[in-house]
């Protein structure tokens, strides 16, 4: 009996400590290149363009 509670703390040892320690899988998520629908007026403000701006600086 007693070396049934052995290799049941080690077990718990192994699902408690180790497993945790590799962490979740992390996905890498795809990046779009589209332009916003929004953009900053002069008063920066935030308004919504119909059309492609005239100066497009990509932000990455």
């Amino acid at each position: 009996m007693t070396s049934f509670y052995i290799v049941l703390k080690v077990i718990a040892f192994i699902a408690i400590i180790i497993v945790p320690l590799s962490g979740p899988k992390k996905k890498k998520s795809a990046t779009k290149g589209d332009i916003g629908k929004l953009a900053v007026n002069g008063e920066g403000y935030l308004e919504a363009v119909s059309s492609s701006p005239a100066n497009h600086h990509p932000v990455l």
